[in-house]
């Protein structure tokens, strides 16, 4: 058993440091839109205590198939929109607060008149409301790397269905599909919810299909008919993923699959 596990491990070995060199390819692609500095192994600060730069890259570790791109707090226009949305998630919990504790002495009355409890529903995360939510997605571009598999597929929360995107022309990619950040209700929750930007982009003899599968959710899956494919999936800050699509060396990328 064990000389079939490592016999198995061995098989594996050249897809992993495939994958490994697309990542890093795709890093190296995408140089041009992020001269930015890499941030602490723990993500927290960016080397060299850098406050001009807005954003920060997360140093790729073995194994990684997304890259990380944070906002840098200690640039002042960050801590300062990070300030204001705190200020509005503050009032937000408070008034969730305030919620809460009418339902809960409702519910007392309610017990002392008929002798039945009563549920009150309590303050969760959920009741930070869009601000939460959208200070989180602006705050970061998470860029997942897929390459050489039979088929792709992708879950997107969104009110808008995904569309062929207009901002960017790569020739040779098989499509570049986008969806805006948006708002919807979600009747579940009883709550307003955000969707973040995300930009998919496929290289290679990709097509993908956009299906809706529920309220606010729609799925993008593409079937591969070539053995060399890459696809791409930023998700985050719509501007930061924007300048992403303008100045990647998406050619040297399609050098990969030819």
């Amino acid at each position: 058993m064990k000389v079939l596990g490592v016999l198995c491990l061995l098989a594996a070995l050249p897809a992993l440091a495939q994958d490994a060199r697309v990542v890093t390819a795709v890093r190296k692609a995408m140089a041009p839109a992020l001269p930015y500095p890499d941030s602490d192994e723990a993500g927290a600060l960016p080397v060299g205590g850098n406050t001009e730069a807005l954003w920060m890259v997360l140093p790729l570790q073995p194994g990684d198939s997304t890259i990380e791109v944070v906002a840098n707090p200690l640039n002042q226009v960050n801590q300062v929109r990070a300030a204001r949305a705190m200020a509005q998630i503050e009032a937000n919990v408070e008034a969730a607060q305030r919620r809460a504790a009418a339902q809960f002495d409702r519910a007392i009355a309610e017990a002392k008149r008929t002798g039945k409890s009563q549920e009150v529903d309590g303050v969760t995360l959920a009741d930070e409301g869009v601000a939460g939510a959208k200070i989180d997605a602006d705050s970061h571009v998470a860029i997942d790397v897929a390459s050489n598999q039979p088929a792709y597929k992708f879950t997107i929360e969104s009110s808008i269905p995904p569309a062929p995107s207009t901002q960017v022309t790569i020739p040779g990619s098989a499509a570049v599909i986008a969806v805006a950040a948006n708002t919807y209700h979600d009747d579940r929750l009883a709550a307003d919810r955000y969707g973040e930007a995300q930009t998919i982009v496929f290289l290679g003899r990709l097509t993908p299909q956009v299906q809706k599968r529920a309220d606010h959710s729609y799925e993008v899956a593409a079937a591969s008919d070539s053995p060399s494919s890459i696809v791409i999936r930023m998700r985050g800050n719509e501007l930061l993923i924007a300048d992403l699509l303008r100045k990647t060396n998406w050619n040297s990328l399609l050098e990969l699959i030819k």
